[in-house]
């Protein structure tokens, strides 16, 4: 069954190029830590991959720059982001990648055909997250893992000095995530989601980004300001709390020890 979810491109953000713009500075942000983990659960060259929910293609990108020789297949929803990731993949001279234009829910894909599954940031946003992970276990072979990151806005970005503001912006947000069918805190519940999708020999991993090692412009191009105006906009966020934010950051980033921090939640399960 087709699901809406609470991802839409043309309505999550004030601008289009500026969702895309903060979707690589995401993949960018965690990308050594992650990719590190993506090998240690079986990625390697030769391998048959789906990255479901891919977007823009910059996570495609990254694996077709470090393994050249791997087939990927890329299933995406959004038509926007389907025509975009062909585009810019074909562009910057990839050619072993396929696109659809399908569904988590319902990729039409063969049974046991792919070794690695990838799905980030794409549970979140569904109304039944276990449904899609029966879909990912069935595309599967046996033996092939799947691996899944989302947020969990109860652990979001933190900061020192501390923002006390920011506790306002990420409620607004997980209400506006809610109402359309949502789950922004749906990291600490991942383990039990892969269970009940058939998945066996589950781990579960966080991971980190801090600002001394990766750097703060990192941080800024991952965030940006459409989505906080977008809320504004929506009524799930008041101006006057979007400006005590702004100030807040303003503040702890004049403090010369400042730090940012953000973490993202990894479930990666076996198709036995």
């Amino acid at each position: 069954m087709e699901q809406q979810g609470s991802y839409q491109v043309n309505t999550i953000s004030a601008s289009i190029e500026n969702e895309i713009n903060r979707l690589k500075g995401q993949v960018e942000l965690f990308w050594d830590n992650e990719f590190k983990h993506y090998i240690e659960y079986g990625l390697e060259d030769g391998k048959s991959i789906v990255e479901i929910g891919s977007g823009p293609g910059f996570v495609t990108e990254k694996i077709l720059q470090s393994f050249p020789n791997v087939q990927i297949t890329l299933v995406e929803r959004e038509p926007l982001f389907v025509d975009y990731s062909g585009k810019y993949l074909s562009e910057a001279g990839y050619e072993n990648f396929d696109i659809i234009n399908k569904s988590i829910m319902n990729t039409e894909l063969p049974d046991n055909k792919f070794d690695i599954a990838i799905i980030r940031l794409l549970l979140e946003h569904l109304p039944d997250p276990v449904n899609a992970v029966k879909e990912v276990y069935r595309i599967l072979k046996p033996g092939g893992k799947a691996i899944f990151v989302d947020n969990d806005f109860e652990m979001h970005i933190m900061t020192y000095p501390h923002i006390p503001e920011l506790r306002d912006l990420y409620e607004a947000y997980c209400s506006s995530r809610y109402s359309e069918g949502g789950n922004p805190k749906i990291g600490r519940e991942l383990p039990y989601i892969l269970k009940k999708g058939g998945f066996s020999n589950i781990y579960f991993e966080s991971i980190n980004a801090h600002s001394e090692v990766v750097g703060e412009d990192l941080f800024f191009k991952s965030e940006g300001i459409g989505i906080p105006v977008k809320l504004v906009q929506d009524g799930f966020l008041s101006s006057k709390k979007l400006a005590k934010v702004s100030v807040g950051w303003r503040n702890m980033l004049k403090n010369e020890n400042h730090s940012i921090i953000r973490q993202l939640y990894m479930a990666v399960g076996e198709k036995m």
